[in-house]
């Protein structure tokens, strides 16, 4: 089994490690906040993206359309390639 991060989660992970002083503390400023802002806003379009397909997916296959799940099934794999 293989553990990929995602380049969302990479680059909040780089803006806090960038961010945060010696004490732990994160201090960010007005960039890094909109920085911020903008990859929660993209995690939260991956997520809701992710978990619809996976919701299509199993309707599909409990439908038997097998050819639906294909289709999504090739999605989550486009989106898997995104990882790293």
């Amino acid at each position: 089994m293989s553990i990929a991060i995602h380049k969302i989660h990479r680059a909040m992970a780089q803006i806090t490690m960038m961010n945060t002083d010696k004490q732990g503390n994160l201090i960010l400023g007005e960039l890094e906040l909109k920085l911020i802002f903008g990859l929660l806003r993209k995690n939260l379009e991956l997520v809701y993206e992710i978990d619809g397909l996976k919701e299509i997916a199993f309707a599909a296959q409990s439908l038997n359309q097998m050819d639906l799940v294909q289709h999504v099934c090739a999605r989550l794999d486009e989106l898997e390639v995104q990882l790293t």
